[in-house]
């Protein structure tokens, strides 16, 4: 199935980055995954960028997640002006079914992976059966 590029800006991007982010660092296999879904194609980016929006992500957050264990208030409000920008829920949805491809991408989901993950879920208010169906052969996603 063929589809469309996202977009003209790199909002969905700078999400997507935000979770990539979580763990303080980028693994090849998080890209390899991201590129067997087709993302960057529909995202409009090439993976270099990605992985420049995701290390803005580290430097923007600092390792301060890494060593806390949980978001803070400084954290949420980040990662909320990023969601914020998406409102389609089909794009969301999208974003939940890479970022969770992501997460698991490297073979290790680490708990701050899960932290951001999870407040994406709650925020968004998607189930993760409704991304788990997306995964079952990306259905309901254009």
């Amino acid at each position: 199935m063929t589809h469309d590029r996202i977009g003209g800006d790199e909002t969905l991007a700078r999400a997507l980055a935000t979770v990539i982010a979580a763990n303080g660092r980028i693994h090849e296999r998080e890209l390899s995954a991201l590129s067997g879904l087709g993302a960057f194609e529909r995202l409009g980016v090439t993976p270099d960028r990605l992985v420049q929006l995701a290390r803005d992500c580290i430097c923007d957050l600092g390792v301060g997640l890494q060593r806390r264990h949980w978001l803070d208030g400084r954290d949420l409000a980040y990662i909320d002006a990023r969601l914020a920008a998406i409102v389609d829920p089909q794009l969301r949805l999208l974003l939940c079914r890479w970022a969770a491809a992501v997460m698991v991408a490297d073979g290790c989901v680490t708990h701050e992976e899960r932290l951001v993950y999870r407040h994406v879920l709650r925020r968004w208010r998607i189930s993760h059966v409704e991304v788990a169906r997306a995964a079952s052969g990306d259905q309901g996603i254009t």
